[in-house]
């Protein structure tokens, strides 16, 4: 259970009070106690002094005398001699002509003494004595001021405590997307310096794109298939039996893979920055069919363990454009035919260029996609539909359909009629970029 810091204030200023009066009354009691049981063994002791006077008179019998004494607050009793007490202080009490014992917080005292040939008890009641009285009005007090001092507490410190439910209630709209909430800086000294770094916060939120910070977040599975590769690699290696041509291969693929996970990070971020730009920079001139294959042996691992059978027709095709993100293109789209296509499956990759285009057909012969999901999945974070859902945050054709969007080519998928999907992406093809 949450509690607020206006309630814990007032628990603190209600325990300090508690503790306080409890401290305070003790002390009360310590200082005025002795004085309370002398008073009170002075009631008793003047009665019996009253009593023993009385019986020198010989005027009055014993019954007499007590119904002449017994007024309040003080209580005369006939005693048995054969009382415990008395028999245990019948010493005393033939020596001092009483014995006196006295109890209680509240000092209550009673007197033992011998009257003719029986015994009394003289008492006097501790919740008649005035000193009780006082005592009562004191904790009553103290308690009357814990209550009110508490309530004024909460009172207070809810209006000490508003300029941080007004940050409070200007964070929550930040954390909404409305970064261009602003705090009034008032208050003590402080909360003006609270409320001032606030504003500078919510303006610099305002002038930045925060809400990329989601699509960073969710292209996580971007990188489960380079580090799938890696281990699948690092398990080869642990064979005894391998040769040193097969460990050194393996082994420079986990490092092209690892220097491809650093480069993977920052494309991403890259192309966060370029959503709103029409261009690519750091363009090279590659063979795109060899970036295929290379990404196809990466993947063996995958389409190997589905025994996944592939009909590879690459024509040989240069580009100029960046080599890094065009490898994103055809890594999640060979990636997700792996993922759809069932076991003992068949994926074919076809590469062509025309005049005009470079045309690339990754077919596969899983599930088909109804008419209406054929653009939504190049939308981000969009899943597909059930009977092609899978692991992932549905990042990866989004990627493909920025990443073909900036290099001026199109991207859309279709059904085969003998079953299957089918990516098609198409690049402009210019000779002038070839030149280069």
């Amino acid at each position: 259970m949450k509690i607020s810091l206006q309630l814990k204030v007032a628990l603190l200023f209600f325990g300090v009070m508690v503790v306080s009066a409890l401290v305070a009354i003790v002390i009360l009691l310590l200082i005025f106690n002795p004085i309370m049981r002398e008073n009170s063994e002075n009631q008793v002791l003047s009665v019996a002094s009253s009593i023993k006077q009385l019986q020198q008179t010989k005027d009055l019998s014993e019954n007499e005398i007590i119904s002449l004494l017994a007024i309040s607050p003080i209580a005369i009793e006939k005693v048995d001699e054969d009382n415990d007490f008395v028999q245990q202080h019948r010493y005393e009490i033939l020596l001092n002509n009483y014995y006196v014992k006295t109890t209680g917080i509240f000092p209550s005292s009673t007197a033992y003494m011998s009257i003719g040939k029986n015994y009394i008890s003289i008492t006097n009641s501790s919740k008649d004595n005035n000193y009780w009285v006082i005592y009562f009005v004191v904790v009553l007090s103290f308690i009357i001021c814990i209550v009110f001092g508490t309530l004024i507490t909460i009172l207070i410190t809810r209006f000490l405590l508003r300029p941080i439910d007004d940050i409070s209630r200007a964070a929550a709209e930040v954390a909404r997307g409305n970064f261009y909430v602003r705090v009034k800086e008032n208050g003590a000294q402080e909360y003006r310096g609270l409320q001032r770094n606030f504003n500078k916060m919510a303006e610099e939120l305002s002038g930045t794109e925060t809400l990329r910070g989601d699509f960073i977040s969710n292209v996580s599975h971007e990188f489960k298939t380079p580090l799938a590769s890696i281990q699948g690699f690092a398990k080869l290696l642990q064979n005894d039996n391998l040769s040193a041509d097969d460990r050194a291969e393996y082994t420079q693929v986990i490092i092209d893979e690892t220097v491809r996970l650093t480069k993977l990070a920052t494309n991403i971020l890259n192309l966060s920055k370029l959503e709103n730009q029409t261009t690519i920079a750091n363009k090279t001139r590659f063979s795109i069919d060899e970036q295929i294959r290379r990404i196809i042996l990466m993947l063996e691992p995958e389409w190997s363990a589905k025994n996944i059978e592939l009909d590879i027709a690459l024509d040989e095709v240069n580009y100029y454009g960046n080599e890094d993100l065009m490898g994103q293109i055809w890594q999640n789209i060979i990636n997700n035919a792996i993922k759809f296509t069932p076991v003992g499956g068949n994926i074919k990759v076809q590469l062509f260029q025309t005049a005009n285009n470079i045309t690339a057909r990754i077919s596969d012969n899983g599930p088909s996609i109804s008419k209406e999901m054929q653009t939504k999945i190049f939308e981000k974070f969009y899943q597909g539909d059930h009977s092609r859902k899978t692991e992932g945050n549905g990042l990866g054709l989004a990627l493909v359909r920025r990443i073909v969007d900036l290099c001026g080519g199109n991207v859309f998928a279709e059904n085969q009629f003998e079953g299957g999907v089918c990516f098609v992406v198409e690049l402009p093809f210019v000779i002038d970029d070839m030149m280069n």
